[in-house]
C-alpha cells in the first residue's frame, strides 16, 4: 500500500483541514487519485493534465497594472531571494512553475508534476513530470532541470533563505527523463508544502549558467509570463509567454509597480491607472466597498502577530509573569480600534485557518487577574507605582519596528500603556524596518538589548509543523544567532519532542495529535503576548477576474483575466 500525497479539502476547507488519501495499488493508481485533487480549472485535473494548471479563461489581450506596497528587487528563487517579501514571490509565481501548486485553500494541485506518490515508510516521494514543456529560453524542462535546482537548494550556503524547509530532505535523484525521486531523512509530511513554496519554483539551468550572479535580474521559468522589463525596486513588466504549456494568459502584460503610500495606491485604483492594489488599510475598506467599479476582498490570513518575550531576561523566565502580561493586554480593543475589526484574536500559537490548528485556550483581557498573578508571585508596587520584587523593578525594553507591520508603532504605544496600568514599566525602542530583522538574529548574549519584540510570522509554506518549529523549536547553539525565528530563546523539551514526533508521523491524525500537544504546552508557557491574525485585504477593478489570493499572503495573477 502506498500513501498518495494528494490532500483534498473536506468539511471545513483545505486550509483548516487537509486529508491524506490512502489508496491500494501502485503508482498507476496514483494518477487516478490526483484527478480528484482540487484545481483552479473548472474541468478538474483531468482537463488539467491536457491544458496545464491554469483556468479556462482564454486570451483577453489587455494589460494589468498591480500597485504594490513593497518593491521587487530580485527574482531568484534560491538564497535570500526573492527579496522584499511577499512581492518578489508574487511575481515569481507568474514567471515560474514548481512541481505542485497551492490552490486558494492551500490544497495541492498538479503543476510540472502530473502525479506523485510516497512510499509506505514515508521516505521516498516519486514525482511524474509533465512532458513537452519548454523554458522561456527554449530549452527543455525535464528531470535534469529539477535535480539541478533542488540539489542547489539542499546546500545551506546557497539556500540561505529557506534552507530550514529543505533540511529534512536527504537527496533528489533522477529515475528517468520524466521521473524524479525525493528521499527524506525521516518521514516528512510537509514535503508537498515545500514543493508548493516559492523556493521550489524551477529555473532554467541554461539561464542560471548563462547569467551567473546576475540571474536574479534575468529570471527564466516555464510559467505563463516572462520578463519584458525589470527596473529593480521600481517596476517589473511581464509579457505573455506564447509557449506556455497551459491555457494562455489573460493579459498581454502585467506591470508590478512599487507604490509605498496607501493613499496613492487607492487613488491609482480609483482613477483606473492600476487595476489591483494590496495592503489596503482597514480604515479604507468601507469607502472602497461603496464604489461600484471596485471589488474588495477581505479574508483571514495565516500571519500571527504578537510580542515575543525574551527569556534571557531573568524576569521573563518566570512563566507567571509572562502569563500575567498576556492577561494585561486588551487584544479585542486593539483589533477594534486599530484594525476596525479586520483581524482575529488568537486562541493558539497557530492561526485559526491553518491546517493542524487547535483551539487551546485564551488570554482574555483581565487586568485584575494579571495584577493578582503578579501579586501572588511576590511583586508589589513601589512608591512610584512600578512593581518590584527583591529590590528589582518590573521594567522591560520593548523593541517596536517602524513600518514593518500595519500600525506597528501605535500597537506598541497601546501595549505600553496597558502594561504600565498594572505597574510594568515599558520603554519603547523604535527601530526602522530595514534594520529590524537583523536586530533579532543575534547570539543569546547579545539579545539582552530587548525584552519584548513586536513580531509577525507569516508561514508562506502553509504548514503547521514548520510554523511551530520556526518560532518555538529550541535553538541549538546559544553562541550563534537563531537559525530560524526563535529570537526570544524559548525552550521546552516537551515541545521539541512533540514537534519531532509530528515531523516523523506518516499518519496525519497522529501528526495532528502531537501538534495539538505542542500548541497546548506553548500556549501555557506563554513565550509571546499573542495579539491577532490580520485579514488580507486586496482591492481590484471589478473588470478583473481570476485573482488567486492565497492565505499565505500572496496575490497570484497568473490566472487573472477580464
Amino acid at each position: 500500500m502506498s500513501r498518495v500525497a494528494c490532500r483534498s479539502s473536506v468539511g471545513e476547507g483545505a486550509t483548516k483541514r487537509k486529508m491524506t488519501v490512502v489508496v491500494m495499488g501502485t503508482l498507476v493508481t496514483t494518477a487516478m487519485v490526483i484527478a480528484g485533487c482540487g484545481t483552479q480549472s473548472s474541468g478538474g485535473a483531468g482537463s488539467n493534465a491536457a491544458q496545464g494548471p491554469s483556468g479556462g479563461h482564454g486570451v483577453s489581450g489587455t494589460s494589468l497594472v498591480y500597485d504594490e506596497s513593497q518593491p521587487i528587487t530580485s527574482l531568484e528563487t534560491a538564497g535570500m531571494q526573492p527579496q522584499a517579501y511577499p512581492t518578489g514571490y508574487e511575481a515569481a509565481f507568474d514567471i515560474y512553475d514548481g512541481l505542485v501548486r497551492f490552490n486558494s485553500k492551500l490544497g495541492f494541485q498538479p503543476d510540472l508534476a502530473t502525479s506523485w506518490s510516497v512510499s509506505k515508510d514515508g521516505l521516498t516521494w516519486t514525482f511524474n513530470l509533465r512532458k513537452g514543456v519548454k523554458f522561456q529560453d527554449g530549452t527543455s524542462f525535464n528531470a535534469d532541470a529539477v535535480v539541478s535546482d533542488y540539489t542547489t537548494m539542499l546546500n545551506p550556503s546557497s539556500n540561505k533563505g529557506a534552507y530550514s524547509l529543505w533540511a529534512p530532505i536527504a537527496s533528489v535523484k533522477k529515475v528517468d527523463d520524466y521521473t524524479i525521486q525525493i528521499v527524506t531523512k525521516t518521514p516528512y509530511e510537509a514535503l508537498l508544502n515545500v514543493m508548493a513554496h516559492g523556493s521550489a519554483l524551477i529555473p532554467s539551468p541554461a539561464a542560471v549558467t548563462k547569467y551567473g550572479s546576475d540571474y536574479k535580474l534575468h529570471p527564466v521559468g516555464t510559467g505563463p509570463y516572462e520578463v519584458q522589463k525589470f527596473d529593480p525596486g521600481t517596476e517589473l513588466v511581464l509579457k505573455r509567454n506564447p509557449n506556455y504549456f497551459g491555457t494562455k494568459s489573460g493579459y498581454n502584460t502585467i506591470t508590478f509597480q512599487y507604490v509605498p503610500d496607501p493613499s496613492t495606491r487607492i487613488a491609482a485604483l480609483q482613477s483606473g491607472q492600476a487595476q489591483i492594489i494590496d495592503a489596503v488599510p482597514t480604515q479604507n475598506v468601507q469607502q472602497l466597498k461603496a464604489l461600484k467599479n471596485i471589488n474588495v476582498t477581505v479574508q483571514p490570513g495565516l500571519q500571527v502577530v504578537g510580542i515575543g518575550l525574551n527569556e534571557t531576561d531573568p524576569i521573563l523566565q518566570d512563566v507567571k509573569v509572562r502569563q500575567a502580561l498576556n492577561y494585561a493586554v486588551d487584544k479585542s480593543s486593539i483589533i477594534k480600534t486599530l484594525f476596525n475589526g479586520e483581524a482575529t484574536k488568537l486562541d493558539s500559537p497557530l492561526a485559526p485557518d491553518i491546517s493542524g490548528h487547535a483551539s487551546v485556550g485564551n488570554y482574555d483581557y483581565n487586568q485584575a487577574k494579571a495584577e493578582s498573578i503578579l501579586q501572588s508571585d511576590g511583586w508589589t508596587k513601589g512608591s512610584d507605582g512600578i512593581l518590584q520584587k527583591n529590590g528589582k523593578q518590573l521594567a522591560l525594553t520593548f523593541e517596536v519596528p517602524n513600518g514593518a507591520y500595519p500600525q506597528d508603532v501605535q500597537i506598541g504605544q497601546v501595549v505600553q500603556n496597558q502594561l504600565q496600568a498594572i505597574g510594568v514599566k515599558v520603554t519603547i525602542n523604535k527601530i526602522e524596518k530595514a534594520q529590524f530583522w537583523n536586530s533579532l538574529k543575534v547570539p543569546q548574549a547579545k539579545s539582552s538589548v530587548f525584552d519584548m519584540v513586536l513580531f509577525g510570522y507569516n508561514p508562506s509554506h502553509g504548514d503547521p509543523y514548520i510554523d511551530l518549529e520556526s518560532l518555538y523549536g529550541s535553538n541549538s547553539t546559544p553562541s550563534a544567532p537563531p537559525s530560524l525565528w526563535n529570537y526570544e530563546w524559548y525552550s521546552n523539551p516537551t515541545v521539541d519532542r512533540d514537534l519531532q514526533n509530528a515531523l516523523q508521523s506518516v499518519d496525519i491524525q497522529t501528526r495532528d495529535h502531537y501538534l495539538t500537544d505542542a500548541q497546548k504546552q506553548i500556549w501555557n508557557d506563554a513565550p509571546y503576548i499573542w495579539l491577532y491574525v490580520p485579514d488580507l485585504i486586496t482591492a481590484s477593478s471589478s473588470s478583473v477576474q481570476g485573482i488567486n489570493i492565497l492565505p499565505v499572503g500572496f496575490n497570484i495573477l497568473r490566472n487573472a483575466h477580464k
